[in-house]
């Protein structure tokens, strides 16, 4: 039997501040391995997000390529990644366990969070909410940090960023920030994240202290400033393309299915109410939703009111949203923007055209009008004018078809090799030079 030798500093960090489960994980991690990763996000338990997906993605293949990797949370304890993890990666929690706290500093915790949920911040005290809401994510991501001492940090979206870039700890490590939407909205929009005007401003002021910054699309880079373009590197997600056989295999139903968060941002009320103008002509055809999250009363509701209940379907979520995109005919995406659109490339790898609005980020970047989907116009009606996209590749098989063939062509631009050898420039802090150009 082989014996597994952690440093002493490894094993104190993984007892003391990660927490006994993690031990275990820390000595399979194989000795040899090049270079140290330490991915930080705050939650990850449960979560079915784009964004956790393609984190759990990265880490996989960064550690299939031979890297040690590491995935920081700060989360309550007891539940596991929802996307399958590599055995040989270290997932460490650095949250305190409240059972270990005290009966006032939990009732205070309750109270606090209350007045956050309610955005509400008292006058000249919104430094002190902040760092009562977020401060001990910084202080003991900077001790793992000093303790594990990783070659390269790596935050996964805005409040990891903000905790790791800010964090003072006195090992050198390369800070690289990944970044998975509109800078704009993670940045600017107050509705996001955090509400608490301290931490937006914290937000942006986080990224001056990160060697690199990794963007989704070539066009998020005017958003940053000039002292910040020198390290931007676009890295959009990568796309695994699909077992030929099982396309040809493929046995596709009259559905539209839409597939994403239900969230404002997503429009997906707009789809429902262009159904509406749909289901007369077209009595043999179905939506199906697929996603969860708080608008999933209100739109129940519409399809009530609309009485599309038997034609317009919320199935919630899926982890076998592959067979899904296998047995339909179309994707509609209606969403306002998208940071890159990891389920429009999904659908594109299963031979799905690809419906969406024309001033839709990350839609009109992946999809070409007429090639491989159809743009909607985003002046007047909105829904009518998406109806009317729908409707024609509803009645036109042959297009659908032909729309379907392309758009395997579309992503090989964002095949894995492509994306891991962005991901080995980002981590090294080489000189990027492959760019993916609509």
């Amino acid at each position: 039997m082989p014996i597994w030798i952690v440093s002493p500093r490894v094993f104190w960090a993984n007892c003391c501040i990660v927490g006994p489960e993690v031990r275990f994980d820390a000595m399979r991690q194989t000795p040899c391995r090049k270079t140290r990763l330490c991915f930080i996000i705050d939650k990850l338990a449960l979560r079915s997000g784009g964004a956790e997906r393609v984190l759990i993605e990265t880490a996989n293949a960064l550690y299939d390529h031979g890297y040690a990797v590491e995935i920081v949370t700060y989360e309550p304890r007891g539940k596991r990644p929802f996307y399958p993890l590599r055995k040989g990666i270290i997932l460490s929690n650095i949250r305190p366990r409240d059972h270990n706290r005290s009966q006032v500093w939990r009732v205070m915790s309750r109270v606090r969070s209350m007045l956050h949920r309610n955005r509400f911040f008292i006058p000249g005290l919104s430094h002190l909410q902040w760092w009562s809401q977020n401060g001990s994510f910084r202080r003991r991501l900077a001790a793992h940090i000093d303790a594990t001492a990783p070659d390269v940090a790596i935050a996964f979206l805005p409040p990891a960023v903000t905790a790791l870039g800010h964090a003072h700890f006195s090992h050198q490590t390369r800070r690289f920030a990944s970044l998975h939407n509109v800078p704009e909205q993670d940045f600017d929009n107050p509705g996001r994240w955090d509400p608490n005007p301290v931490d937006r401003k914290l937000r942006r002021a986080a990224l001056a202290h990160f060697d690199g910054i990794g963007i989704l699309l070539p066009e998020f880079r005017d958003w940053f400033d000039d002292e910040l373009q020198e390290r931007l590197i676009v890295m959009p997600n990568a796309v695994h393309p699909v077992d030929p056989a099982c396309l040809s295999a493929a046995k596709r139903k009259k559905r539209v299915i839409s597939v994403g968060r239900l969230a404002d941002v997503k429009q997906h009320r707009l789809l429902i109410e262009a159904w509406s103008h749909l289901k007369d002509d077209f009595p043999d055809w179905i939506c199906e939703i697929y996603g969860v999250g708080p608008l999933e009363s209100a739109l129940k509701e519409q399809i009530e009111q609309l009485q599309l209940d038997e034609t317009v379907i919320l199935r919630g979520a899926t982890n076998a949203i592959e067979k899904e995109y296998l047995s339909a005919k179309i994707l509609a995406h209606p969403a306002e923007f998208e940071g890159f659109g990891l389920v429009i490339t999904e659908a594109l790898a299963h031979g799905l055209p690809v419906v969406g609005f024309e001033d839709c980020s990350g839609f009109n970047f992946i999809v070409h009008d007429q090639v491989s989907g159809l743009f909607v116009s985003a002046a007047g009606d909105r829904a009518k004018n998406l109806s009317g996209s729908l409707a024609k590749l509803m009645r036109d098989p042959a297009l659908c078809t032909a729309l379907g063939d392309a758009g395997l062509k579309e992503i090989e631009r964002f095949s894995p090799q492509s994306i891991l050898a962005l991901w080995e420039q980002a981590i090294q802090g080489t000189d990027q030079r492959l760019v993916l150009e609509a």
